[in-house]
């Protein structure tokens, strides 16, 4: 008579991949590929030849690629969104915009190659347009009510906040996870100070 031998692979369930597994294989590797290449690079197609699943599994966790583009940003979103709301209500609002810019630029540096994707890309997707605006928008409209504060006879408070907000990003996405302490330390010292002068606030 045979014997099946105990614990022979045949006698054992196929292992599942879990769907919070898969979604993040596929995050993991967009978040990977584009690190090395524009947004316009990463279709459906290429993405999916980078990982395990099959190319029409993409659809199971996401509808299309700015979809999955905002899940990368969320986490982003979460932690800035947090950051502002304390700079919004601050009742010291120079210290709590240099703690603001500071937690930026380590996210910035952290994220860039992701962040860098959206904003330089030169898509014009109205999806992907939202998507940009949605990371700078919150952050001008409470640099907008600062600035109001703090230097309420510039002549044009709401553009010198769009101004000031526009330079932080463009700085910003200039860091990299490899960056120093040092130099980003020199990053925060160096816009902070713009934001002093400009709004002609003393050093604290």
């Amino acid at each position: 008579m045979a014997v099946t031998a105990t614990g022979s692979s045949e006698s054992q369930p196929r292992r599942r991949r879990t769907p919070e597994a898969a979604r993040q294989e596929i995050l993991s590797a967009a978040a990977d590929l584009l690190t090395r290449r524009p947004i316009e690079e990463l279709t459906v197609a290429t993405l999916m030849a980078h990982t395990t699943l099959s190319r029409k599994s993409f659809y199971v966790y996401f509808h299309d690629r700015v979809e999955l583009l905002e899940a990368l940003v969320r986490p982003l979103r979460v932690e800035a969104d947090t950051t502002l709301e304390q700079w919004s209500h601050a009742d010291d609002p120079v210290a709590a915009g240099l703690a603001a810019l500071t937690a930026a630029a380590h996210t910035y540096r952290r994220h860039g190659p992701v962040l860098r994707a959206i904003f330089y890309s030169s898509s014009t997707e109205p999806d992907l347009v939202a998507l940009r605006a949605a990371l700078v928008d919150p952050v001008v409209a409470v640099a907008n009510r600062v600035v109001r504060h703090l230097a309420p006879d510039l002549p044009d408070p709401t553009g010198t906040a769009s101004a000031l907000v526009t330079m932080n990003v463009h700085v910003l996405l200039g860091l990299r996870p490899d960056t120093s302490e040092a130099d980003v330390d020199a990053t925060i010292d160096t816009l902070s100070t713009i934001w002093r002068r400009t709004l002609r606030v003393e050093h604290r």
